[in-house]
């Protein structure tokens, strides 16, 4: 049998990265995550831009209401959190997982990425709240 060479599924990406998965949970690559471990981040709060379809990802150093835990992965592989709630706030379409590049702002003091437009829902609101029409009931 001839030797054939075996192609990596995963590449560990060089450029900080953020990815939205299935299970509502955001982490963070090995690239972004370092920049967190080094002032030994625990909590992040999010911010959204709906206008510039942004997200802010907001180290603190103390514990708020307001604040995500980060778990940080055990092979030092990266970090994340849950945030089911968070997507669904913003009408993000996780049905798949993604990532997308996020970049450092210092003067935000946060790592920012914008989401491509096809990772937004379109108008779930609507089909919510469509009712059919009963027919042959009178309106009282």
């Amino acid at each position: 049998m001839a030797w054939e060479i075996f192609t990596r599924k995963v590449r560990r990406s060089g450029t900080p990265a953020i990815t939205f998965n299935k299970l509502g949970r955001i982490s963070l690559n090995k690239t972004a995550t370092a920049t967190l471990e080094k002032d030994a981040v625990e909590f992040v709060l999010l911010l959204w831009d709906a206008d510039k379809r942004q997200v802010g990802v907001r180290p603190i150093k103390k514990k708020d209401q307001r604040a995500y835990r980060l778990a940080y992965g055990k092979k030092g592989n990266g970090a994340g959190f849950s945030a089911k709630t968070f997507m669904d706030h913003i009408d993000y379409d996780y049905s798949e997982s993604r990532s997308t590049p996020v970049r450092w702002d210092d003067g935000e003091s946060m790592f920012i990425a914008e989401l491509p437009t096809e990772f937004i829902r379109k108008n779930p609101q609507q089909t919510l709240l469509t009712v059919e029409p009963q027919v042959g009931r009178r309106a009282k």
